[in-house]
């Protein structure tokens, strides 16, 4: 459980997209555009992907699904929100439970997670490092550096401008929701990088994160996430959210506790966090799926 909680803590790092804030869409177009999202992540100097999800834009929800290793069917946890009531719906496919959190309680979880980082002082630096941004606009390149972290993304504008109010708002609430899974290292550093992006009006395309070996993690380590928009869903797409459609309302509502696997409600503080290398947390998920 450990190591798993480790890599995903640094899937919390480096897993980011973004986009711009434009103006409201008009009446006739309030739930936006149809769309498809495909991301990756990268151990450096693998090939394999580590991570995969497809996250589907559609009437107004918003649909995140982990994929299992042949990339085709979704495993371990599948995340919806609905963008006009503004709640999460998280599935947990093993044990068939399921949670609804609203903005505004997230919104409480994340201030109270922001403050108890502050005072830890080996997550310190995820709040009070600064970034000093690079901007290469010839290369579509940027480049946004605190002593501990480094991040180097490309991107552009996209080509269909009406999708971006939803993206900015995925970026936004799916940004948050990490602070609701004690085992995840809170997402204050990713923060600064969706500002970045967000002030140019790109989607990356491709990001690549450098650590610095420090007080949460004993060695340094470098991964990328690529992302690739798709302007349209396919009948398989529709398929995939009707099936998640059916099987949402069979499973168990139950508390933010439970649902993370704790016997009462945690307490908002950094968890401790086995220090282990980044290859070893991948030898280790590998194994378990073994």
């Amino acid at each position: 459980m450990k190591d798993r909680a480790v890599k995903h803590a640094k899937f919390a790092l480096l897993f980011a997209i973004s986009c711009l804030v434009i103006p409201q869409c008009n009446n006739s177009n309030l739930l936006g555009q149809d769309f498809r999202i495909d991301s990756q992540v990268y151990v450096d100097g693998k090939s394999s992907p580590v991570s995969e999800n497809i996250t589907l834009f559609s009437a107004g929800v918003i649909y995140d699904f982990q994929l299992s290793d042949n990339g085709e069917s979704e495993t371990e946890e599948t995340v919806i929100f609905n963008r006009r009531q503004k709640t999460f719906t998280l599935l947990n496919h093993a044990n068939r439970t399921k949670l609804d959190l609203v903005d505004l309680e997230l919104l409480s979880i994340y201030e109270g997670v922001r403050k108890e980082t502050r005072q830890d002082h080996r997550s310190r630096f995820l709040t009070d490092d600064s970034f000093v941004e690079d901007i290469d606009l010839s290369a579509n390149l940027v480049t946004l550096s605190s002593p501990q972290i480094e991040y180097r993304y490309s991107g552009s504008q996209p080509a269909k401008v009406s999708i971006l109010e939803q993206y900015n708002e995925f970026l936004h609430y799916f940004t948050m929701l990490n602070v609701s899974d004690p085992t995840k290292v809170p997402p204050f550093a990713r923060m600064e990088l969706n500002k970045s992006i967000k002030r140019l009006g790109w989607i990356p395309t491709e990001i690549r994160i450098s650590v610095e070996q420090n007080s949460l993690f004993r060695e340094a380590f470098k991964a990328k996430s690529k992302h690739t928009v798709r302007y349209q869903l396919s009948k398989k797409d529709q398929a995939r959210i009707e099936s998640i459609k059916k099987r949402w309302s069979q499973y168990k509502p139950v508390y933010l506790a439970e649902y993370r696997g704790f016997k009462k409600e945690p307490k908002l503080k950094i968890p401790e966090i086995k220090p282990v290398s980044f290859e070893e947390e991948i030898s280790n998920d590998q194994r378990k799926k073994k």
